[in-house]
């Protein structure tokens, strides 16, 4: 079996663009993808000013200035010092010609129109220069970025009203089994509740880059199976199949891609999780999740959701799975597994920095240990762990 990096890179590096463009206005564009680079049309910022509150001075010798009038932020006023002159200024303000300095509002006192500073100005104090952040003709975004908030705001500041991202990604997602039932229809013996699939388009509405489409529960039919797969195909960039795809005789979604396309790939060396897999049905690209619910989460959450990410335009690096380095609040010695494991943890904060430590709840149909998971612990296979010891960790947010 694979390990779950190797996984991961393969999986992503298969995972081109599917979609196309078009064009958005920026209120509409939030938690979109970038399709083209984003370019500054002017350099930020566009003129000298200030950037406090104070004094704008020429002469940085002089012991005392002469107050001339005052400058706030989009005055149209043209101001020049002469030698022993300053202005009151405000943030944001144009720098007038000829300043050295701004002294900062609380260094400054001010009688009879005479300003004295009880701090010597350093030339060029306090001014923001035209330029400073970014220059005409730089790249601000790349393309492939996520439009978050920041990257909403920078386009904006440029004056950016519409812009070109790649459209969104749409995905059918299905549960299998006969087993299940949906929330809203009363329980036979033996039957259980579909959490797979409820939870899954939750986590996919969190993202304005998908479009989701419920495909319901497949029943244990082979045929069945094989119909509604090929007609999702037609209709989605990309389908998420939740159970099905073990060995058992009632696993029938494997054979049923056999048919209908190839699988790429199936099982990787991880807990939990082990029956991962990809694959496709002619251009759509389908995703094999574990029937149980934790294993179904934290394989969507680490290797899922990027490869969905990566499908519907944003740069790889950009769409791998937030993580960092905690201290281990536990010990594993000797360690026997020798599948890579992500346990689900609780995480602290100490004067030796973070430091977390695994939940009683880790059985793979456990959903409610990911309800008060706050992070997942990557436990090397093979690997004792040491109490105090840095590990990678996965936030659940």
């Amino acid at each position: 079996m694979m390990d779950f990096y190797q996984g991961q890179e393969i999986l992503l590096q298969q995972s081109t663009c599917m979609v196309d463009t078009e064009i958005v206005a920026l209120d509409l564009a939030a938690g979109r993808i970038l399709a083209q680079p984003l370019i500054a049309v002017a350099d930020a910022p566009s003129f000298d000013n200030s950037a406090m509150d104070g004094y704008a001075i020429c002469g940085l010798d002089c012991p005392q200035w002469q107050l001339m009038g005052t400058m706030a932020a989009g005055d149209s006023q043209q101001i020049s010092l002469q030698h022993g002159q300053a202005v009151r200024i405000y943030t944001g303000a144009a720098i007038p010609e000829h300043t050295d300095a701004v002294i900062m509002q609380e260094h400054t006192s001010v009688n009879d129109n005479v300003v004295t500073s009880t701090h010597t100005p350093i030339a060029g104090d306090n001014i923001r220069r035209q330029g400073e952040e970014l220059r005409q003709g730089a790249i601000l975004l790349n393309k492939g970025a996520l439009l978050n908030a920041q990257a909403i705001g920078l386009a904006a500041s440029q004056g950016v009203s519409q812009i070109e991202v790649y459209q969104k990604l749409r995905v059918t997602v299905f549960t299998t089994g006969d087993e299940l039932v949906n929330a809203s229809t009363a329980l036979h013996q033996h039957q259980i509740y579909d959490s797979n699939r409820p939870m899954l388009l939750a986590c996919l509405r969190e993202h304005a880059l998908i479009d989701t489409i419920d495909g319901g529960i497949l029943p244990d039919n082979l045929d069945i199976i094989i119909q509604t797969l090929a007609q999702a195909a037609k209709t989605s960039h990309s389908i998420i199949i939740c159970g099905g795809a073990s060995v058992g005789d009632r696993d029938l979604v494997k054979p049923s891609l056999q048919q209908l396309g190839e699988i790429e790939h199936w099982k990787l060396a991880i807990k939990p999780g082990k029956p991962f897999g990809w694959g496709k049905i002619q251009h759509c690209r389908v995703l094999l999740l574990p029937g149980n619910p934790v294993a179904s989460f934290v394989t969507f959450m680490l290797l899922g959701l990027p490869a969905l990410q990566t499908a519907a335009g944003r740069h790889i690096l950009q769409a791998l799975p937030e993580c960092f380095q905690a201290r281990a609040a536990f010990s594993i010695s000797p360690n026997r597994q020798k599948r890579r494991e992500f346990v689900r943890a609780s995480i602290h904060f100490s004067n030796n920095g973070p430091e977390v430590k695994p939940l009683g709840k880790q059985g793979s149909h456990m959903l409610s240990g990911c309800v008060e998971a706050q992070v997942l612990i990557d436990i090397p296979p093979l690997t004792n762990i040491e109490h105090g010891q840095w590990l990678t960790i996965y936030p659940l947010k």
